[in-house]
């Protein structure tokens, strides 16, 4: 079993880009080799951000029962 701990360091690590993609206030962000809109690469790392919380919750709740 994958340990809780890199759930969570996935999750701050997404919030932190996500924030940072709002302070640097550029357009396009490339990303191996393509060029994304800023949008489109907010919404990757919430997604990744998003799954990787919710995962962190599931798997502290089966370790609390």
């Amino acid at each position: 079993m994958r340990s809780n701990k890199w759930n969570l360091v996935w999750a701050v690590i997404g919030t932190v880009i996500i924030v940072m993609t709002f302070v640097n206030n550029s357009g396009t962000k490339i990303v191996f080799g393509l060029e994304l809109d800023i949008w489109v690469y907010r919404g990757l790392w919430s997604l990744i951000t998003v799954a990787s919380f919710v995962s962190f919750l599931k798997r502290k709740k089966e370790e609390a029962n």
